[in-house]
């Protein structure tokens, strides 16, 4: 599966480097804490060039930089609601392609990945010494995936009623072409910890008259972009995403929509966002008649008065 280029609004190193700290208690310290540990170990505070869908509470995260050496540098995201600076969630992430622009990315030695194993293994025996065992998915049994094709691992802890731990791996070294999609070589480690406990009660799929007012936002949107207003286009986002919208990027989400053909539903549910804050969602394909699922669709987020959060297009290539 290949994403087109564009995304509004959604908006995921040896042993020397494990001087790197991770934090798994979110409950018991507020941001600031985590800022002072930030500055006490040399953290690189980075701004934002992309906004994170989350509810109206949840906080822009702060994201600091630690330098790596084998591993990709560690980049630490604090998200935190703004009412009283208590953490929702803590992303650790090490990505070999965070901070590298266009183009075919390098491949990793094997001395690089067995550095993404090992660290891997570090982190998840951090959880295990605390939370015991979790639920796991995938395992570094075979790692000629990593050349043939990717290989997957992910480890999920839920201790109690308020946390969430999940652990995740990528390792892909296969550089692939087909048709216009590009599979690119990837390696990388997640750590999220979750205040699951902030989440709130599950929301319901949208009734009739909910989703005539979500496809007429949407067709709205279409609309003005079809006529190249794009104020008017850019009022249709939810307040939490407006003032990321540019006007260039709504004039190159105007080239990738296919806006000279049929727009239709053919899904509707609800979306989790990373911190568990959940939007409604419609799916539209091209064409009444076009096969499902589709080969290629468009996905977009709403928030509880009915206003645009996120746009996805996507193409499948085979």
């Amino acid at each position: 599966m290949h994403r087109q280029i564009l995304t509004i609004g959604l908006l995921l190193m040896a042993f020397s480097t494990f001087s790197q700290t991770v934090e798994l208690d979110i409950h018991a310290n507020k941001l600031a804490h985590f800022l002072k540990n930030e500055r006490n170990s040399g953290g690189e505070r980075l701004e934002r060039n992309s906004t994170y869908i989350s509810g109206e509470a949840t906080a822009q995260p702060m994201e600091f930089r630690h330098k790596g050496d084998i591993l990709p540098d560690q980049v630490n995201y604090y998200f935190y609601f703004k009412k009283d600076s208590t953490i929702d969630y803590i992303l650790y992430e090490w990505d070999s392609n965070k901070f590298l622009g266009f183009g075919e990315k390098p491949k990793k030695t094997q001395k690089q990945i067995s550095a993404f194993i090992d660290k891997y293994k570090e982190l998840y025996n951090q959880v295990f010494k605390i939370y015991g065992q979790g639920k796991s998915e995938g395992d570094f049994n075979d790692l000629s995936k990593i050349e043939t094709g990717e290989l997957r691992k992910t480890d999920t802890w839920n201790p109690n009623d308020s946390t969430e731990i999940e652990l995740q791996t990528f390792l892909r070294s296969k550089y692939e072409v087909r048709g216009a999609a590009i599979y690119d070589r990837w390696y990388m480690i997640r750590l999220y910890v979750r205040n699951v406990a902030k989440a709130g009660p599950a929301m319901p799929l949208p009734g009739e008259k909910k989703f005539k007012q979500l496809d007429s936002t949407f067709n709205t949107f279409l609309s003005d972009l079809r006529s190249k207003n794009m104020t008017k286009a850019r009022s249709n986002f939810s307040t939490m995403v407006i003032n990321n919208i540019t006007e260039k990027q709504l004039e190159q989400l105007s080239q990738i929509i296919k806006l000279d053909q049929e727009i239709v539903v053919y899904f509707a549910g609800v979306y989790a966002g990373l911190d568990g804050t959940k939007f409604l969602m419609l799916k539209y394909k091209y064409g009444s008649n076009t096969p499902e699922p589709p080969a290629e669709w468009i996905k977009v987020l709403f928030d509880e008065k009915n206003k645009i959060a996120g746009i996805q297009p996507f193409k499948e290539s085979k």
